[in-house]
């Protein structure tokens, strides 16, 4: 089983991001952006980006679909374009802060379990599952045992996510299921590969505007309280200094490297990551 990531620290980054978004940016999505070639890359231009990826993912649901459950719902942003789309949508969040926003709204359009894909309780069934960007955050064996129990006969599942590869050097950012795990589960699944599609070079450009957010905002932002705590605090830096040296080297060296080295952007993305859309296909039942 590979290693989940912290739910508490999941739960404050979604809050950070959501605010974040909501109140600079005018936005409610929490994922990434796709970025065609007529596009200029800017933080101006991602809510954009963000609802030409909604409609990606609108693009490659199936005809004949028309009830869906939205695993991992984020804000619920998703299912809403969804329902106006005119699909049946139910909602999946573990989430407390996040379900409280996607329960306004749907406003009684769809139901919403608030737990993880684990706990999902049976019953319900679904023409599609959608996954998008909570794929990485569920055990592949428990996720491939279990969605057969959500799907009509002959229905589909949408994943879009991005997963690791092997590249040189290490990866700056973390999460996604090794891809090349992904494909022996999917080989010994009961479902069958109906379209794969590489998107790695519409999606890689968000880690250009972390990378620029985190160089021109967070790291004057950290030399500066570093610079006022040294300077005018020398009585509680210097011991706090050295008391981290000593007892959190390897965690301080962690965090330099992902977030203020410069390692955090695109090219480390492309190195290390493919983010790809899957639609899979429930097989029939053998006689």
């Amino acid at each position: 089983m590979e290693k989940r990531k912290n739910p508490n620290s999941q739960e404050l980054g979604l809050r950070i991001a959501n605010i974040f978004g909501r109140y600079l940016l005018k936005t409610d999505h929490l994922h990434y952006g796709f970025w065609p070639d007529n596009l200029p890359v800017s933080l101006a231009n991602l809510p954009k980006a963000q609802e030409l990826y909604a409609e990606f993912l609108r693009d490659n649901i199936p005809e004949g679909v028309s009830s869906i459950l939205d695993v991992g719902c984020g804000t619920g942003h998703n299912a809403e374009l969804l329902l106006a789309s005119g699909y049946q949508v139910d909602c999946v969040s573990p989430s407390p802060y996040l379900s409280s926003i996607t329960r306004g709204k749907l406003q009684g359009r769809g139901k919403l379990y608030e737990c993880t894909f684990e706990e999902l309780p049976p019953g319900r069934k679904y023409d599609c599952l959608l996954f998008s960007e909570s794929f990485q955050y569920i055990d592949l064996d428990t996720v491939f045992l279990r969605m057969p129990e959500f799907l009509n006969p002959g229905g589909c599942v949408i994943i879009s996510d991005f997963f690791r590869i092997p590249g040189e050097g290490s990866s700056a950012m973390g999460g996604g299921h090794r891809l090349s795990r992904f494909r022996e589960k999917l080989a010994t699944s009961p479902f069958r590969l109906l379209r794969e599609k590489d998107i790695t070079e519409n999606t890689a450009p968000n880690l250009q505007l972390v990378d620029e957010a985190l160089q021109q905002v967070a790291v004057p932002l950290r030399d500066l309280v570093i610079g006022e705590l040294s300077s005018r605090h020398r009585w509680f830096w210097l011991p706090a200094k050295w008391i981290g040296r000593l007892f959190f080297r390897r965690k301080l060296e962690k965090l330099h490297y992902k977030y203020f080295s410069g390692s955090r952007n695109a090219e480390n993305f492309r190195e290390h990551k493919r983010y790809c859309l899957f639609l899979l296909q429930r097989k029939p039942a053998e006689a």
